[in-house]
């Protein structure tokens, strides 16, 4: 049963978020390995989902965007 994981790919001063739904973070961390995933119940100490609202939301199965195609596995 898919489930709903946050995704970042942290570049030191930032990072980029988004919701993607797949099976696993396995699943997710073989397409996006640059990609550091949180299930729920380990979202960083400071997140709060009422106070910082992320737009970007994919299926693992999605065709990805120009942002997410930097972080999938090169072949």
């Amino acid at each position: 049963m898919p489930h709903q994981f946050l995704t970042v790919y942290d570049y030191g001063m930032g990072g980029v978020w988004q919701w993607i739904t797949a099976e696993s973070k396995e699943q997710i961390l073989a397409k996006y390995p640059a990609l550091h995933v949180y299930e729920r119940g380990t979202f960083p100490e400071w997140w709060s989902e009422r106070g910082f609202e992320i737009k970007r939301t994919y299926h693992i199965d999605d065709p990805p965007d120009k942002v997410l195609r930097n972080f999938m596995v090169k072949d």
